[in-house]
């Protein structure tokens, strides 16, 4: 079937987040990207989750309903919309069907409800239509033993809140349809997020270094800068109506130097108390869980990388931890964790939700470590806030509080790009890999020390940005 003569609901949802993005696909200006390690393995996650789904339909409408006829993948147009519907139902005494879609998540968004939307208004086109629900999976679920998927996922029924999606989706879709038809890309709407955006020569072409989008959440801003003719932050009027944090990034891009407010630099410094202990940890995240007393979708800590300064000028000690054991590895990772931090002092992260939010799960899963893990997040100074709340700006964070932003201004000398393993997506399935027990000794050993060295230069490049934040305020 030739992609340019249909509509799919992906199709949809791409107009919705830009029509240009739309546009280039159906006239293949997409740059031709080949999608990641990371973005096979979620589509691998996501058609695992949906194996498991066909086998619970099938069974609970079997159970439910024995005269009904369960089909998967059913393929419908109308006219030149397309659908492939997840699942649907058929029941043969009332001549009607109900649909489902299946998502891999453990809630419902507003583009699953457009999802549904979307098949319902193809499927009304072909047959009497019952019911529409979404099969997604039980947060509320915990694995105890084998998995249970009566408990994993969870059925909701969505007649009632796409009714006016479905009228607002009737004007939307032709709307999309005629945006695909386009000859030519001029006057479609372009997006506003250079950094995620498929065809950049179409919608940001010739975007300056320091570009109106690297302020932070700018939002719906930059539309209206970008409808004015400017995409540089160094041409924004003086009285364009940018938020405190927003004009403070962009005055130190138009002094092309960085601004440090050393009172507060000083003061956040300050609330840092020796010993020291820098933390990192790298997870795997499972949409069906792995190992008891887990959610979907919920963290495995499997390595943690410590630098303990116990006082200001003494050497640092590291510590680390990678767990490969077939059992659920945070058990003997958080008792050797809390044997090698301090137990008084501050907990140095980078982003303290994450951190912190694993170390309370953890102490629901390990209740006789959570003295010490709670200990650990009522200690806890992210190092981040310097830099997201303004304390220190320099044009070549380039808007961002992300460490990879800030290392090579502080320590230019230290680098991720000589890595092997060099994010954490990376290194979540290079540990999954080496967990699937297909690896050889050789490799497996390799993949182990690539992995201890990403996450201690995690919390190395942590220990280097204060060492930098010090001598500024010294």
């Amino acid at each position: 079937m030739n992609k340019a003569n249909i509509l799919t609901k992906t199709d949809y949802l791409l107009y919705l987040d830009s029509p240009m993005h739309l546009w280039a696909e159906k006239h293949d200006r997409l740059e031709e990207v080949e999608p990641s390690a990371f973005d096979q393995h979620l589509r691998a996650q996501g058609r695992a989750v949906q194996d498991c789904a066909q086998v619970y339909l099938r069974n609970k409408i079997s159970q439910d309903y024995p005269d009904a006829q369960v089909h998967f993948e059913i393929e419908l147009g109308d006219r030149h919309f397309f659908a492939r519907l997840d699942a649907a139902v058929y029941y043969p005494d009332e001549h009607a069907w109900d649909i489902y879609e299946i998502k891999s998540g453990s809630s419902i968004r507003k583009e699953h409800l457009l999802d549904a939307a979307f098949q319902r208004l193809v499927a009304l086109a072909n047959f009497k239509v019952r019911d529409t629900y979404l099969l997604h999976l039980n947060k509320q679920y915990r694995r105890e033993g084998e998995v249970e998927l009566d408990a994993l996922f969870v059925i909701e029924k969505v007649s009632g809140p796409i009714i006016e999606l479905c009228e607002e989706l009737k004007a939307g879709r032709e709307a999309a349809w005629q945006t695909a038809k386009a000859d030519s890309p001029d006057g479609i709407e372009t997006c506003l997020k250079p950094k995620e955006c498929p065809c950049p020569q179409l919608c940001h072409p010739n975007l300056p270094n320091h570009s109106i989008y690297n302020l932070p959440r700018i939002g719906s801003k930059a539309k209206t800068l970008r409808d004015a003719g400017i995409t540089a932050i160094v041409d924004i009027p003086s009285d364009f109506n940018l938020t405190v944090i927003q004009a403070r990034h962009a005055d130190v891009v138009k002094a092309g130097m960085p601004v440090i407010d050393h009172d507060q630099l000083i003061a956040a410094l300050d609330q840092m108390v020796f010993p020291l202990s820098f933390l990192d940890y790298e997870t795997y995240n499972p949409a069906v869980p792995w190992y008891d007393g887990y959610a979907p979708h919920q963290h495995i800590v499997f390595q943690y990388s410590l630098h303990l300064f116990e006082a200001l000028g003494s050497a640092p000690v590291h510590y680390e931890y990678l767990a490969t054991e077939p059992e659920d590895p945070s058990l003997r990772l958080a008792a050797d964790l809390l044997d090698k931090i301090s137990p008084t002092g501050s907990v140095i992260v980078w982003n303290r939700s994450f951190e912190a939010g694993r170390n309370r799960e953890m102490a629901v899963l390990h209740p006789q470590y959570a003295e010490g893990l709670h200990s650990a997040n009522d200690r806890i100074f992210d190092l981040m806030e310097v830099f997201s709340k303004g304390y220190y700006l320099h044009p070549d964070f380039h808007g961002s509080a992300s460490i990879k932003n800030v290392l090579p201004v502080l320590a230019p000398d230290l680098s991720y790009e000589e890595l092997v393993i060099s994010s954490g997506d990376a290194a979540m399935l290079a540990w999954a890999e080496m967990m699937s027990g297909e690896m050889d000794s050789v490799a497996y050993n390799q993949m182990r020390q690539h992995l201890l060295a990403y996450c201690k230069l995690d919390t190395w490049a942590m220990v280097r940005i204060w060492q930098a934040l010090l001598k500024l305020v010294s």
